[in-house]
């Protein structure tokens, strides 16, 4: 296994992830040095700044632009790495900080301190000390963002305060948009000015890491859609860490609310934990609030125990946890007296990003556009019908292993579709987070799940059309626009039954389920279902076993012959590609990346690897 990359090498590694766009855009924005954000030429506003370290702006540090701002300005910073420490203070309200590529992978602002850290008195700097950014005005914004603090335990053996804090939060109304946010042990320091003072935070789309407590404080914070990432630990024991440890005020209504968030982990299985509840000892009388619903919680989170304590005197039983709705093998219930109160559908209402945001409402501020590029990449997420096979499987195919056929020189065709997933078993077995791990801005994901789906006698692939289904494919959905790709549902492909001659469908409620999603959503839908139905009632009973798999005696690969109505030989798999490819251009998907629609190609273009891998990771 190949050593985990150090936090270092992380601030360059990854795809990219998108930014929100409610921003102000100059109507004659240049695209140089702050992208289509102005320049000091050309000014959003009169209160906007410009960062850029290689002077092309109106300040070379972050700092010295918030020293220079008025409340209320905008900061727009430039490419680049920010080593320094930032502190926004609670005078400077409504400051708008914002990457100017809206890449959060490209403006980072990073520094190197832990609580353990001296400082020049022989004092220590403290958790909230370590901080590379301190934010404790009202009304704060940041859009694509990285926050990060690079101080390794491995550099300072000797030092037992090993806190390293990349932001810490403490004005009330602060939201984050497609930010980043690096560390190990406590990361993210959400909290508020003081026991009494409640402050309202809101992170959304964001990519939150680290190993112990690195999601902790007081404030009342909602974490929408989010990726929460356990990284792997060099050490012998478990838990290596957990997510979140909240220190709630008793006096506060709500705490931290997770949903529809993603918690992944580049450690083993079961090696961490969801949560301790952390009582400070300024604060004798917190009662730690933390409500998870709708999420996905990955194998690294131990499910037979997933809840810890800091301290014996406060068991996380007698605090204020909640769970609702949520899947993944990090979910599963093994024993109910391990896992906190699980919501009735009413108590969940009460736990909604509504709820704990109150009359502040930046969950409406709207998502940017994916990047339009020349070349990239379709992703393929489905099932057999459209996954690739290896040679000695020929002629099967898939349409996502035909799709090359109809794409042009400057497009790669990734297929991770897999034989038996469902959208259950293709995220849990980890398919989509190694999709994660590498899509890129101005890629495209196609969606294509329900044949396993429906396979409800299964546990490990059966979903419901309109609950665990819908919330499996959310998933992808989310995962994309995380990385700034774009997703699209595409229905799965019907299988070959007849009645009277005509067509008929196999699929149940799932395609409806998918359609209902895409239109809540707002997801293009390419309905392959009801394109390929047509099709097949064009071609007739007869003539539709020469696109599925019907194969007489005596083939090298299928010596026996077979007569399988669900899957495709070469010819299927090329029509079946060309519906995708005809829908998507109708749409205007993937411009530029198609070609060929309506030629004949010959079924040796398609290609057979000689082994498949299988999950395809």
């Amino acid at each position: 296994m190949a050593p985990p990359l150090t936090r270092r090498l992380l601030l360059t590694a990854g795809a990219a992830t998108a930014a929100a766009t409610a921003i102000p855009i100059a109507a004659h924005a240049n695209r140089g040095t702050f992208g289509r954000y102005g320049s000091p030429d050309d000014r959003l506003t009169p209160d906007t700044l410009y960062v850029d370290a290689n002077g092309r702006g109106d300040h070379t540090t972050v700092q010295a632009a918030v020293n220079a701002a008025v409340p209320g300005a905008t900061v727009v910073i430039a490419q680049g790495t920010y080593r320094e420490l930032v502190q926004v203070p609670a005078a400077q309200t409504d400051l708008r900080f914002i990457g100017a590529t809206n890449d959060p992978h490209d403006v980072v602002i990073v520094y190197d301190l832990a609580a353990g850290t001296l400082n020049p008195d022989g004092t220590t700097v403290g958790t909230a000390g370590s901080a590379t950014v301190k934010l404790d005005a009202a009304g704060f914004t940041a859009h694509a963002i990285t926050f990060a603090n690079d101080w390794l335990r491995a550099d300072h053996p000797g030092t037992s305060g090993t806190q390293a804090v990349a932001c810490r939060v403490r004005g009330d109304r602060t939201a984050f948009y497609h930010c980043r946010f690096l560390g190990h042990q406590d990361t993210l320091y959400a909290d508020s000015s003081a026991v009494t003072a409640a402050a309202r935070q809101y992170y959304r789309r964001c990519h939150i890491e680290g190993d112990v407590d690195f999601i902790f404080g007081r404030g009342t914070a909602v974490f929408d859609r989010c990726e929460i990432h356990c990284v792997e630990r060099d050490v012998t024991f478990t838990p290596k860490g957990m997510p979140w440890a909240p220190s709630t005020s008793r006096e506060f209504e709500y705490g931290y609310l997770a949903t529809g968030c993603r918690v992944t982990s580049a450690a083993g299985d079961a090696e961490y934990k969801l949560s301790r509840p952390w009582v400070p000892g300024s604060n004798t009388t917190a009662w730690p609030s933390l409500t998870i619903r709708d999420s996905w919680l990955g194998p690294g989170i131990d499910a037979a125990a997933p809840y810890t304590v800091m301290s014996s005197g406060y068991p996380w039983q007698d605090q204020r946890y909640a769970e609702y709705a949520n899947i993944g093998p990090g979910a599963a219930i093994i024993d109910p007296t391990t896992r906190p109160r699980q919501l009735a559908e009413d108590e969940a209402a009460e736990h909604t990003t509504e709820a704990y945001l109150g009359d502040w409402t930046p969950q409406n501020e709207p998502d940017a556009p994916a990047p339009k590029t020349r070349d990239f990449t379709i992703w393929v997420a489905g099932d057999s019908t459209a996954s690739t096979y290896a040679e000695w499987r020929s002629p099967r195919a898939g349409w996502g292993q035909a799709l090359e056929v109809f794409t042009t020189r400057d497009v790669a065709v990734e297929n991770r579709a897999w034989s038996g997933a469902s959208s259950k078993s293709h995220t849990d077995k980890g398919v989509l987070d190694a999709i994660a791990a590498k899509i890129q801005p101005g890629d495209w994901l196609l969606i294509s799940f329900g044949h396993n789906d429906s396979k409800i006698e299964d546990p490990n692939r059966g979903t419901d059309p309109y609950t665990t289904y819908q919330q499996y494919l959310r998933g992808y959905i989310d995962a994309a626009r995380l990385h700034r790709a774009n997703p699209v549902l595409v229905t799965s492909v019907e299988r070959r039954r007849f009645k009277d001659g005509k067509p008929v469908e196999t699929l149940g409620e799932y395609p409806e389920a998918m359609r209902a999603l895409a239109e809540e959503e707002d997801v293009p839908l390419i309905d392959l279902q009801a394109d390929s139905l047509g099709l097949w009632n064009r071609l007739g009973e007869e003539e539709t076993k020469d696109y599925f798999l019907w194969i007489e005696a005596g083939h090298e690969n299928y010596p026996d012959g077979i007569q399988d109505n669900t899957h495709f030989q070469a010819k299927g798999a090329i029509e079946v590609a060309r519906l995708v490819a005809k829908a998507a251009a109708r749409q205007q998907l993937m411009r530029g990346g198609l070609e060929g629609l309506h030629q004949n190609p010959d079924p040796d273009e398609i290609t057979w690897p000689e082994e498949i891998s299988e999950p395809p990771l």
